[in-house]
């Protein structure tokens, strides 16, 4: 377990204006493996931000208070890049009162899928109804959760890029499983998005 809470184990290679801030920190070159890209994907866990997601480089971890739609929340992020390919999960810890909470994470989910979508300069869209798993501690499988998958094309930079994202929430807990990738690249994100799981308090 490394300093930032965040554990990893190495497996065998599968071969807003706030939020686009924390992607652009934990883009620094030090994660990038190699002049080629290199997916060595690993099994990362929170146990304090509740997922387990393979990510493809040692991951980074950050967090930050950003502005959803006029609502200050605390973000914490973990992400890893592979040449211009970025893997990150956010995770928010909602303070509603339990008589509103339904609401505000309903609220809130949709402005994370709005924020990212400008980030990459893409228009609201609907998306796709999965089924997110859930785990306990050990990581054995505890059934699933409704989530929603969001894809769309934009640019980053100048260049053409891919986001596949899942959002998702239960109970006090958001999180945001993105994969933005070069359009060469987009078919690395299934083993991220597939492999994402939430974990039981």
């Amino acid at each position: 377990r490394n300093v930032t809470g965040v554990q990893t184990c190495a497996l065998p290679i599968c071969r807003r204006r706030a939020i686009c801030g924390l992607l652009g920190t934990l883009a620094f070159a030090t994660l990038v493996s190699g002049c080629s890209p290199e997916f060595n994907w690993r099994e990362t866990r929170s146990d304090e931000q509740r997922f387990m997601v393979l990510l493809p480089a040692r991951p980074a971890t950050m967090s930050r208070e950003i502005d959803l739609e006029g609502r200050r929340v605390q973000m914490t992020m973990t992400g890893a890049r592979v040449d211009q390919a970025m893997f990150t999960v956010g995770a928010i810890q909602l303070a509603a009162p339990d008589a509103g909470l339904d609401d505000e994470r309903v609220r809130a989910l949709a402005a994370m899928q709005v924020a990212m979508l400008r980030n990459i300069g893409a228009e609201p869209r609907s998306g796709d109804s999965v089924r997110v798993g859930r785990v306990d501690g050990a990581g054995a499988s505890r059934g699933a959760v409704d989530g929603l998958l969001i894809q769309a094309g934009g640019r980053v930079a100048g260049n053409a890029v891919v986001m596949q994202a899942i959002f998702v929430g239960e109970r006090d807990r958001l999180w945001q499983a993105v994969a933005i990738t070069p359009p060469a690249q987009a078919e690395q994100a299934r083993t991220m998005l597939d492999s994402f799981r939430v974990m039981l308090p």
